[in-house]
């Protein structure tokens, strides 16, 4: 199974660095794999989209942040 090339994340749009679908396999470690993404965050992503590209860091900080607050 090879990782789908979806090279932007859903919420905003740039970005996600996803190592595995710039290599084209999950052999490749990848930075979110050291992050935990809650749950709410997942939800937010629009539904056709979820499972299908990965989120960047900047939307998983700010969400993070805005939990804190």
């Amino acid at each position: 199974m090879k990782p789908q090339s979806a090279l932007h994340c859903p919420l905003c749009g740039q970005p996600n660095q996803c190592a595995p679908a710039l290599a084209g396999s999950f052999e490749v470690d990848c930075w979110c794999r050291q992050v935990k993404v809650e749950t709410a965050l997942l939800q937010s992503v629009p539904e056709q989209q979820r499972g299908c590209a990965c989120l960047c860091a900047v939307c998983i900080a700010a969400a993070e942040q805005a939990g804190d607050d």
